[in-house]
C-alpha cells in the first residue's frame, strides 16, 4: 500500500457505541475530520471485515465529516459474531439510526464490495439522503455472483488454492458449496467451525490482491468474523430477492457517482461496475488495468482519494455557485 495517496493519520474527535432499535446490537460509531465539513459515510465491506485507521485517510480531514462504523457482529460493535437480526435490511436501519444521531440531513457515501452492495441498496431505500455515491469493486450479489467466488469461477484462476479450500466439502455437495460451508460454521464440534471459517476466509484473502493475497491466519477474530457472518449472508442471499439492485436502480438514476473497479478484479466482476455505470447515467466509470480487488492497491487508492478530492472541489462550487 502506497500511503503517500492518503492523508495523514487523524483520530476521531467523538466515539461511541449506539444501541440498535431493536435493542440487539451495540454499533460502534466514529467521526474524525471537519465537524462542519462535507459529511460522508464509509461502509466497509465483507459483510463482517471492520473498519480501519486507514479508512479515514481516503478523504481530506480539513473539508469532510468524516464518519465510520462497524455493521453488526465485526469489529468493534458488540456482541461479536452476532448473527441475530443481522440482515441487510437491519444495517439500513443501523445507517439511518447513526445518520439522525448525528443530525446529518444528507450525506455521501463511500462503499467498496460489500460495502458497495450496501451503499446502494441504502440509496435506493433513502435517495433523498444521498449527496454523492463512490464505489469501489461493485458487488451486486447475485447468484451467478456468488457461484463465481465461491463454487465454480475463480477455482479456474486459482486452482491450487481452490483445491484446499473446497477439500471440505464431499464431491456429491459440491453442488452448493455455500450451504455445505453454512453446516461446517454452525456444526456442533468446534474443531470444524474454526476449520470451515479458516478455509473460507483464506480462499478470499487470496484472491483479493492481483499478485495474490497475503492470509493472517493468527487473527482468528477477524478470520471468524468475516467467515460466519459473509458465509450467513451469502446463504441467505443477502436477504434480499435476486437481482434486487438492478431492478430498482432506476430510483438512484439522478444520483452523481463515481464507481472505481480492478480489471482483474477476481472477488467482484467488472461487469457488475459496467452494469451499474450504464444504469446510472450522473456516473463515471474507472476500469483499472493494472488492478485486482483491494482497495488498498496503489491505482484503485489513488482514484479513490482522487474521487474524494474531486467530489469536494464540485460541492464547493456548486455552493459558491448558489450563494
Amino acid at each position: 500500500m502506497n500511503t503517500n495517496y492518503l492523508y495523514d493519520p487523524i483520530v476521531p474527535y467523538e466515539s461511541g457505541y449506539l444501541k440498535t432499535n431493536d435493542g440487539m446490537h451495540e454499533i460502534y460509531y466514529e467521526v474524525s475530520g471537519n465537524p462542519n465539513g462535507i459529511p460522508v459515510l464509509y461502509i466497509h465491506g465483507g459483510p463482517g471485515a471492520g473498519c480501519n485507521e486507514n479508512s479515514r485517510r481516503l478523504f481530506n480531514p480539513k473539508v469532510y465529516k468524516i464518519i465510520l462504523f462497524d455493521q453488526r457482529g465485526c469489529g468493534k460493535s458488540r456482541p461479536s459474531m452476532s448473527l441475530v437480526n443481522n440482515t441487510t435490511w437491519f444495517l439500513i436501519d443501523d445507517i439511518e439510526m447513526i445518520r439522525e444521531h448525528l443530525k446529518i440531513d444528507k450525506w455521501a457515501l463511500l462503499g467498496g464490495s460489500w460495502g458497495s452492495t450496501l451503499a446502494l441498496c441504502y440509496a435506493i431505500n433513502h435517495p433523498q439522503r444521498l449527496l454523492h455515491i463512490i464505489l469501489r469493486g461493485v458487488f451486486l450479489a447475485t447468484k451467478h455472483d456468488l457461484i463465481w467466488l465461491y463454487q465454480e469461477g475463480a477455482n479456474y484462476m486459482n486452482p491450487v488454492d481452490f483445491e484446499r479450500y473446497i477439500n471440505l466439502v464431499p464431491r456429491e455437495k459440491r453442488n452448493d458449496v455455500i450451504s455445505y460451508y453454512h453446516q461446517l460454521m454452525n456444526d456442533s464440534d468446534p474443531k470444524i467451525r474454526i476449520q470451515a471459517m479458516n478455509e473460507w476466509a483464506r480462499w478470499e484473502s487470496i484472491n483479493v490482491k492481483l499478485l495474490g493475497g497475503d492470509f493472517n491466519e493468527s487473527d482468528t477474530k477477524a478470520n471468524s468474523e468475516i467467515a460466519l457472518i459473509e458465509n450467513h449472508y451469502f446463504y441467505n442471499n443477502c436477504f434480499f430477492e435476486e437481482g434486487y439492485i438492478l431492478k430498482n436502480i432506476h430510483k438512484i438514476s439522478h444520483i452523481t457517482a463515481n464507481i472505481i473497479h480492478g480489471a482483474y478484479d477476481l472477488i467482484c466482476l467488472p461487469y457488475c461496475a459496467y452494469i451499474v455505470s450504464k444504469n446510472m447515467p450522473r456516473s463515471t466509470l474507472k476500469l483499472l488495468k493494472d488492478s485486482g480487488h483491494s482497495q488498498w492497491s496503489d491505482s484503485i487508492l489513488y482514484e479513490l482519494v482522487k474521487a474524494t478530492d474531486n467530489y469536494a472541489l464540485d460541492y464547493f462550487a456548486r455552493k459558491d455557485l448558489n450563494g
